[in-house]
């Protein structure tokens, strides 16, 4: 498939652009995106959190799930490497996130995401599978 994601800035803010085969790759291809724009560098998982969201379109979807990610990483202290997501209806999905506690000592922190917005949000089916492009407020 080629790079998985890229980033972009936008006006103070920055974006990932991601690709995949159906949506759910789509998603964890996004999510990996956010995963770099929070730490640089790797993340051992040492812990798992189970996340799941159901919305009205796939749009909604992208949002909710990247607002739970990045609610678990505040909740928790914690940055996260790995991600898999299953499609479970027209809107909905679930995943588990993969991370570890913050240690400053070893985590390059790069942005603080506050949210993933809907300014210029893009969820397009194309002859290649599924693109999206989002905004994340620091």
């Amino acid at each position: 498939m080629g790079k998985q994601f890229q980033e972009f800035d936008h006006s103070g803010d920055m974006g990932i652009e991601a690709r995949g085969g159906d949506e759910a790759e789509a998603l964890e291809n996004a999510t990996r995106g956010l995963f770099s724009l929070m730490v640089r560098g790797s993340v051992t998982v040492r812990v798992e959190r189970e996340l799941a969201v159901a919305a009205g379109s796939d749009e909604d979807m992208l949002v909710d799930w990247l607002s739970e990610v990045i609610a678990a990483a505040s909740m928790h202290g914690e940055m996260y490497g790995a991600v898999r997501i299953e499609r479970t209806g027209p809107h909905s999905v679930r995943g588990v996130i993969g991370g570890e506690s913050i240690d400053e000592g070893r985590h390059q922190l790069r942005f603080d995401v506050k949210a993933a917005t809907y300014h210029g949000l893009q969820f397009e089916r194309t002859g290649r599978g599924i693109r999206v492009r989002v905004i994340f407020d620091l």
